[in-house]
């Protein structure tokens, strides 16, 4: 649900921070960090139950932000490595983690993450194909990104330069 993920982390980070500097750039790829980690996990390491494994856990972006603010002083780059975090924690939120203990609250819970003896990749293609919330939510995130797209003029070209230099979605 890439759409789905992209579209509430703006929505999200817009609403509540209401951060007009944020580079969106590190906010969408931090709302995407999540699966494409543990997508190439489950596809290398083979035999869990789930695409949502270690990225999927709290303490993962927790020890990321962590070392941002240990790292990092304060500015446009921090601002920037904190937002990619922030997406990261948006995309747990929607996934809804906190209602798989086991894989949110690891390690505490145990080392192990939930295994499967049948092949990840085709019961995931199945479920993609099967479950039409899948389907809505992504018409949702399409729609909201659409509406930013218009209410942002990223149709002008000039916009979408700017957009693409500095990150920042024009109000």
């Amino acid at each position: 649900m890439v759409l789905w993920h992209v579209a509430t982390a703006l929505f999200l980070f817009r609403w509540i921070f209401q951060d007009p500097k944020v580079d969106v750039r590190f906010l969408v790829v931090g709302a995407l960090v999540p699966d494409v980690v543990d997508l190439i996990t489950v596809s290398v390491f083979g035999s869990f139950a789930s695409g949502e494994i270690y990225a999927h856990s709290l303490i993962v972006p927790t020890v990321y932000l962590a070392a941002v603010l240990i790292l990092t002083r304060r500015g446009r780059n921090r601002r920037a490595w904190v937002a990619l975090g922030v997406g990261w924690l948006f995309h747990l939120l929607v996934d809804a983690m906190w209602t798989n203990q086991a894989i949110f609250f690891w390690p505490f819970f145990g080392w192990e993450m939930p295994t499967s003896a049948e092949p990840f990749w085709p019961a995931a293609v199945e479920r993609a194909f099967s479950d039409p919330l899948r389907w809505i939510l992504e018409a949702v995130g399409i729609a909201y990104l659409i509406y930013v797209w218009r209410a942002a003029d990223l149709n002008e070209a000039d916009t979408r330069r700017q957009l693409l230099r500095d990150g920042r979605i024009p109000r």
